[in-house]
Parts: C-alpha cells; structure tokens; sequence
C-alpha cells in the first residue's frame, strides 16, 4: 500500500499546455522506485492542470484506454473530430486509437484525473 501526495510530485509540462503530477505509475517504469510506479494492473495516475485559453495537442494511444475525470473547472473534448462540452464531475471514457484534445476555453483553470491502462 502506498499513500503519495500529487504535492510531494514534481510536475512536468506535456500535450504541449498541460501541467502533469505523475501520481503513479506501473511497476517497472524507468528511473522510479516501488512509491512511484506501485501499478500492477494499470500504467498510469495523474493529475492534469491547464489554464486558461489554451488547448493540448491532438493524440491517440495505440494500445492504451484512459479515463478523464473532471475535478475543476469546464472546456471542451476533441474526441475523433467531434466536440464536446466537459465540466466538474463529468468523466469521459477515450478508447484505444481515439484521437483526443482537451481544449480550455474558459476563463479559469481546468483540472482533471487521467486514470490509463493497456489494452491488449
């Protein structure tokens, strides 16, 4: 069992806007110990922060679904080239190969939970 702190996380910036808290990660990821990449059955836990105005980039995962769980804050979902409007508490399945952006077009800061594992 282990009890982490997304505040005790360095984060990083990825999908070119987004500040990432790497919660966890799958055992075995590179360069993190057993308190960092505790995951047995799913590769990744993190917390996602993105302010105002800007958008991430447009992606997919091949081989990876992922969860998004909105925490704070409202924008939109590019999901496979349709729109979609996300606020607090709403959760949003993106299978394997969906291509998806989240875009901030409010005022205030969007934060969101991506819970990600592999698919076979």
């Amino acid at each position: 069992m282990v009890i982490r702190n997304w505040e005790e996380v360095t984060p990083y910036v990825g999908h070119e806007t987004a500040l990432i808290w790497p919660i966890f990660r799958g055992k075995g990821a590179p360069d993190l110990d057993e308190r960092a990449a505790p995951l047995l059955g799913t590769v990744g836990f993190t917390l996602h922060r993105m302010q105002a105005g800007v958008e991430g980039d447009y992606h997919d995962h091949k081989d990876r679904e992922q969860i998004y769980y909105f925490t704070e804050g409202r924008g939109k979902m590019k999901i496979n080239d349709e729109i979609h409007e996300v606020r607090k508490g709403d959760a949003v399945h993106i299978p394997p190969k969906s291509k998806h952006q989240l875009i901030n077009d409010s005022d205030d800061w969007v934060e969101h939970l991506i819970v990600t594992a592999e698919v076979p």
